[in-house]
């Protein structure tokens, strides 16, 4: 299977009030009434349900990413610090906060303009997950198979709820990937999230599921199982059996149906889509198999129907056979692939794709692609140096847009997505496996046990 625990995680910009995405009819962003809405913010992973990595932020981008400067950095209470961090508005407070958690499990709130400490709550050890923040609750989830649900204002625990344990095993799987939140039916939020099985050697009996569980708020009650599924084509019996080390994606799909797409691990190595409702299988799409670990664990970055020219809308994934993909998001049909590397079991292939525009940018290994959404054709190509696991995160306005990433070296890099040019680069101590905060005009990331905060300077 795929080793990530250094991953983490990864239309138009996303309207936010009270710290929670409205998705609109098509699943983008809808309106908000709210005056937080005037606010940007990047509430989950990739920003949005879809993962489009990209911020409504116009303060950064290309032509501000030379003169970005340290506004502030905290320490946080471990170097081990995969996850990405998350900013969101907070009706209650009336601020907008950043909120990162440990891999120790150490959850902190961090006031976004200041980085003066809001709370800080110890929840439990090895955690991966981005925690994303719906209206006034922050969820993630860790290796001993919990999801947790947070007050966002105060840190306190709204709820939790644990993988249940199915002989032979002898305890939950791992929750690796980070959740999506979002209202698909009467009921209210509903929270997605994968699992990549128990942690026996070669993870041998217990394979993964995808699962959905009631969020706060919602009329069934909190943290209560609503579906789960592990119907995969390819579970595996001997060796390592199938689990889901991504993040899923979620989105409505042309024809009206909630629908909630992932990849899969070794052996099945498959694309899922499946109704958010129900759990009902929408579609599967088999990826290239170039041998026998090829685990598909990159999240999708979906772009909802009727952008770029395509009517039912695309999913863009890549895994360890080194290839992109974009799939006809109501069918799962193959609308076109981009070879990315020679694919192999070792490959760093966990990089989740950021759509801007018409420009789909992701990483695989030591280098930054862009490439034609529309017809998968390359665009540039940049190795600025070191290997990426880190997700893209995109800002800027138009014509003056910047992504950025981190290496494994410990540098934060900014590229021009016109070009791929260098335009940013700041050393850390430690290596860079989480994504990028952009949003209000200020970047943020994690490196070796500090949470920066970059912005224009002046």
């Amino acid at each position: 299977m795929n080793r990530r625990l250094g991953y983490s995680q990864a239309i138009c910009a996303a309207a936010v009030v009270a710290g929670a995405v409205m998705l609109g009819p098509a699943g983008s962003a809808g309106a908000a009434s709210h005056a937080a809405a005037t606010i940007d913010t990047w509430p989950m992973f990739g920003q949005d349900p879809l993962h489009l990595g990209l911020s409504p932020d116009t303060a950064i981008g290309a032509s501000t990413a030379p003169g970005l400067t340290t506004k502030w950095s905290k320490r946080l209470s471990s170097v081990h610090d995969q996850p990405s961090p998350a900013v969101a508005f907070n009706a209650t407070l009336n601020k907008t906060l950043v909120y990162e958690v440990t891999h120790g499990g150490v959850v902190t709130a961090f006031n976004a303009s200041t980085g003066a400490q809001v709370w800080r709550r110890t929840v439990g050890p090895n955690v991966n997950s981005t925690p994303a923040v719906y209206r006034n609750t922050v969820y993630f989830g860790n290796n001993q198979g919990t999801l947790e649900a947070l007050n966002a204002a105060t840190g306190a625990v709204q709820c939790t709820f644990t993988l249940p344990v199915s002989p032979p095993v002898t305890k939950p799987g791992r929750i690796i990937g980070s959740p999506v939140v979002g209202i698909v039916d009467g009921t209210g939020p509903t929270v997605f999230f994968g699992d990549a099985g128990d942690d026996s050697p070669g993870e041998t009996l217990n394979g993964g599921h995808m699962w959905a569980v009631t969020g706060v708020g919602n009329t069934a009650g909190a943290c209560k199982q609503k579906w789960v599924y592990n119907n995969w084509q390819n579970k595996g019996t001997n060796g390592s059996m199938t689990g889901i080390w991504d993040g899923a994606g979620l989105v409505k799909e042309s024809n009206g149906t909630w629908a909630v797409v992932f990849g899969t691990s070794n052996p099945d190595n498959a694309v899922y889509a499946l109704n958010a409702a129900s759990g009902a299988s929408l579609w599967r799409f088999q990826t290239v198999q170039t041998g026998d670990d090829q685990d598909v664990g990159a999240g999708p970055t979906i772009s909802a129907p009727g952008i770029n020219g395509f009517t039912d809308g695309v999913v863009y994934i890549d895994g360890k056979d080194g290839v992109e993909y974009a799939l006809d998001l109501l069918t799962g049909q193959s609308i076109w692939s981009f070879t990315l590397g020679p694919g192999s079991a070792n490959a760093i292939a966990v990089s989740t794709a950021a759509l801007a525009g018409n420009t789909l940018v992701t990483a695989y290994a030591g280098s930054m692609f862009a490439i034609n959404a529309t017809t998968g054709t390359l665009l540039w190509q940049a190795t600025p140096g070191g290997t990426f696991q880190a997700s893209p995160s995109v800002s800027g306005g138009t014509g003056d847009q910047a992504l950025f990433v981190g290496n494994t070296n410990g540098h934060e890099y900014g590229l021009s997505l016109a070009t791929g040019a260098v335009l940013f680069n700041v050393t850390t101590a430690s290596g860079i496996q989480a994504s990028t905060a952009v949003a209000d005009g200020t970047l943020y990331f994690a490196s070796g046990g500090t949470l920066y905060a970059y912005a224009p300077a002046g």
